[in-house]
Formats: C-alpha cells, sequence, structure tokens
C-alpha cells in the first residue's frame, strides 16, 4: 500500500539543539534522513556515524507520532513545551538540490531565523536563495496564523453602541442600546458581528417599555430578546 503523501512535518527546537553539536555535513545527512523518513516511502539512506546514529535515536519518536498522525487524518498537536516550527516537504525538496555541507548550511539558517529570530551574517549560494524562499513562506504561514487568530477573537468581542447606531435607520427615536443595557443591568451584551443583524431598526425604547411586561423579562441575553422582540413588543405572550 502506498504511503500518504506527507506535506510537513513540525521540527522541534529539540532537534536545531541536537544539530547545534554538528558540523554542516553531519548536520545536513541528518536532516536528510528526517526528511526521507517523513517524506518518501523508499528505502532511507542509513546513517553509519555513531554520533548521528546516536542523535537519531533521541528524535524518532517525535518524528514517527508525527507522520503516524498525519496518516490516519488526525490533528497533528505539537507539543506546547518545546518551540517548534512547521517544516514544508517544498524545503526537503530545496535539500535534494544541495549536497550535504549546503543542506547543513541551509537548516542552520532556518532554525535560527524561526526559533531565535536571528538572520544568518552570509550564505554561499545557492543556499542563500534557497534560504530566502523558505523564510518568504515561514513568514507568509506567521500573517495568516495571526490573522486567523485575531480574526477567531474579534468575532467573540461584543458589538458596541456606537456599531449599532451606525446601522439604525436615520430618525428613529430610541434610547439606544446603551441606554437599554443601562436600564436592565441583568442583560448581557451578548451580540457579536455574526448577529449583528438583530439590532437593526429596534426602537429601543419600545423594547425597554415592555420587556417587563413580557414573557421573558427575566431573560439575561440579549441576543435571545432581539431575536423575540417582535413577540416582546407586539404582546402576543
Amino acid at each position: 500500500m502506498e504511503q500518504k503523501q506527507l506535506k510537513q512535518f513540525t521540527f522541534y527546537a529539540l532537534y536545531a539543539e541536537l544539530m547545534d553539536v554538528l558540523n554542516d555535513e553531519e548536520r545536513g545527512k541528518l536532516l536528510r534522513c528526517m526528511c526521507e523518513y517523513m517524506f518518501t516511502d523508499g528505502e532511507q539512506n542509513e546513517l553509519t556515524d555513531k554520533k548521528l546514529v546516536f542523535l537519531w535515536g533521541n528524535i524518532i519518536d517525535y518524528l514517527e507520532a508525527d507522520k503516524q498522525a498525519q496518516i490516519k487524518d488526525k490533528i497533528v498537536r505539537a507539543n506546547r513545551q518545546m518551540k517548534h516550527f512547521t517544516f514544508y516537504r517544498n524545503f526537503y525538496e530545496a535539500v535534494e538540490l544541495m549536497e550535504d555541507k549546503q543542506a547543513g548550511q541551509y537548516i542552520k539558517a532556518i532554525y535560527n531565523y524561526t526559533l531565535n529570530n536571528a538572520e544568518p551574517s552570509k550564505l554561499p549560494s545557492p543556499v542563500d536563495l534557497y534560504y530566502t524562499l523558505a523564510k518568504r513562506k515561514l513568514e507568509l504561514s506567521k500573517v495568516r496564523s495571526s490573522i486567523g487568530k485575531k480574526g477567531g477573537k474579534a468575532e467573540r468581542i461584543p458589538v458596541t453602541t456606537e456599531q449599532v447606531n451606525a446601522i439604525q435607520p436615520e430618525g428613529l427615536t430610541s434610547i439606544g442600546m446603551d441606554g437599554f443595557l443601562k436600564n436592565n443591568p441583568q442583560v448581557k451584551n451578548d451580540i457579536y458581528k455574526s448577529s449583528m443583524h438583530l439590532t437593526e431598526g429596534i426602537d429601543w425604547t419600545m423594547l425597554d417599555y415592555e420587556l417587563p411586561n413580557s414573557a421573558h423579562r427575566d431573560c439575561k441575553s440579549l441576543y435571545q430578546i432581539l431575536a423575540h422582540q417582535k413577540e416582546i413588543v407586539g404582546g402576543s405572550w
């Protein structure tokens, strides 16, 4: 059965710490072995150097856990106690174009930039080109992740009185949402951007007047009150 092609794996700071004790060529050999293990289903080159074999034994469990989770389409949850970044298949494709020494320089530049925010002083060609391309991909991933996190948080921030007033029809006499909430301190503002349409055209003065007489007088959710505002104001309880 053909193995599922993986697109990436988690590169932990532990890998970088172990690679730091190696020279460029040794580092490149270890990286190549890691990439072949994660991205290919054929035979990989065996490590013969005792030092590399020892280091490999210290990372194989992490690689195997990551690999099996991806093969089984499970969510890969990186160990948050260790700094890490995503190593993409595209980086391995660059490694395949380099000699071991160059690959060692390449991965050191990547993990120093990603984990320590340190730029390499000078990289030989073509390592400098491949590093620049990898850096762009990593920066784009950071931006996307940041946007995703901000977007998720913004969705859970209740809308403000100013935002609600901005979508109300002109000339609507009302105490406004702010006045309604002040008069009804037990009601929580749980209106978010996704439900902001419920505030359009609301006569907050009438809603404030009729709420105590309605079946929803004990409701503490502004969302629920607005969802039933026609019933409340219409007096059909």
